[in-house]
């Protein structure tokens, strides 16, 4: 199917309004971790295990929400997920031990599984491959600029109201993005499927399309690149405080200034995404990836620790990463137009709980310096390039 431009840029506007939730609860809390973990008596490496206890609920949620939403529509799932991530904030901000936070950022979680399940859901509803490609990157581009203020905000916020008033930022934002998606997004779902939900049919599915070649070989990609992303959110700040010293506000101008390039090559992604084709895309997005890894981990283990030895390679990783995700996300969905909510949840649940397992390690072994994010970047990187040269010629796409 062809949509007009009006209508894309409808849909577009509607759904950036989604884009914001990841990011918001995870790149804005960032620069608060070392306040947190003072003001609740604990550990900065306990703060980030329960930062990674969001992904894992992201990653759970996702399993879930493709196939509800086949069944009972789109709209009703994003207006449950948006509900939720509402009241889980709220409570977040009363919080005055880390025990709790453990269970709400979980939940937070689940709730942020539903905006990027839905917003890949709708766009393969709507949209052919090549068309879908492309709204992919535009909605990706905006949630590549959301890190580069996020930070700046959680940064501000902390130093200036304390850690608690990033989540009551969070439930107002939300709330502005609930009234949205009531108002103007309407259901996408051509034909709701009854069975989705059944166990035997559920599992059937999931068993299909895990063993469709397009759809395994990008989801290898993706593994490999969401354990570097993961690697980055967890080990910078603590590099950032750790070994470097700086203060709350600082380390969110930092994260900002790594998220420009991010944002810069996933804007480039847009444009160029439809002229080079998604297999290309991925190749020089993976090839980049590696690239900015191995300098980080050669002057990690050089005991090199400047600013700028962890900033530059960082960057690079993320130029590469900005080009791999939405041409990775198209490749994964292509060829299920007639289940892609249950596609779109298991590539999701997959990516989130490695990204989230890569978290919750660095949690443990964090000791501020850029050794366990170097590690987790270059052996992420290294597995999606491996993955692109050894499978990707036997790629096929249909319309």
């Amino acid at each position: 199917m062809t949509k007009t431009r009006a209508s894309s840029i409808r849909i577009l506007l509607t759904l950036s309004g989604l884009t914001f939730l990841g990011p918001f609860a995870l790149d804005a809390f960032l620069p608060a971790i070392k306040d947190a973990a003072q003001d609740l008596n604990t550990t900065e490496g306990q703060i980030m295990i329960s930062w990674g206890m969001l992904a894992v609920g992201s990653g759970l949620g996702q399993i879930f929400y493709g196939p509800i939403s086949d069944k009972v529509g789109r709209k009703p799932v994003i207006i449950f997920g948006l509900t939720l991530y509402i009241i889980t904030s709220a409570i977040s901000a009363t919080v005055t031990s880390v025990e709790p936070l453990f269970f709400l950022r979980f939940f937070q979680g689940l709730a942020v599984a539903s905006s990027m399940i839905m917003m890949r859901s709708v766009v393969r509803d709507l949209f052919n491959v090549k068309e879908g490609a492309k709204l992919f990157s535009n909605l990706f581009c905006i949630l590549a600029f959301m890190p580069i203020i996020g930070p700046v905000i959680g940064g501000y916020l902390t130093n200036e109201f304390g850690w608690h008033s990033l989540f009551i930022g969070m439930a107002l934002a939300s709330s502005i993005s609930l009234i949205i998606i009531i108002v103007f997004l309407d259901e996408s779902l051509p034909k709701k499927d009854k069975n989705a939900l059944r166990p035997k049919i559920l599992m059937d599915s999931f068993k299909e399309i895990i063993s469709e070649y397009n759809f395994l070989t990008f989801l290898l990609i993706g593994i490999g690149t969401y354990i570097g992303l993961f690697g980055v959110l967890a080990g910078i700040t603590t590099v950032l405080t750790g070994s470097l010293q700086q203060n709350a506000e600082m380390v969110g101008y930092y994260i900002s200034t790594v998220m420009v390039g991010h944002f810069v090559f996933a804007v480039l992604a847009g444009a160029i995404i439809q002229y080079l084709g998604i297999n290309r895309i991925i190749f020089i997005g993976t090839l980049t990836s590696l690239f900015g890894a191995t300098i980080l981990g050669w002057w990690a283990l050089n005991g090199t620790t400047t600013i700028y030895t962890v900033l530059i390679p960082t960057t690079i990783y993320l130029m590469g990463f900005a080009l791999t995700l939405p041409a990775m996300s198209a490749g994964a969905m292509s060829n299920f137009q007639h289940m892609s909510g249950r596609a779109s949840s298991l590539l999701g649940f997959i990516h989130q709980v490695a990204g989230a397992l890569t978290a919750i390690i660095i949690g443990f072994v964090v000791d501020g310096t850029q050794i366990p994010m170097a590690i987790a970047l270059f052996s992420g990187s290294l597995f999606a390039f491996l993955i692109y040269i050894i499978r990707i010629s036997k790629v096929r796409f249909e319309d």
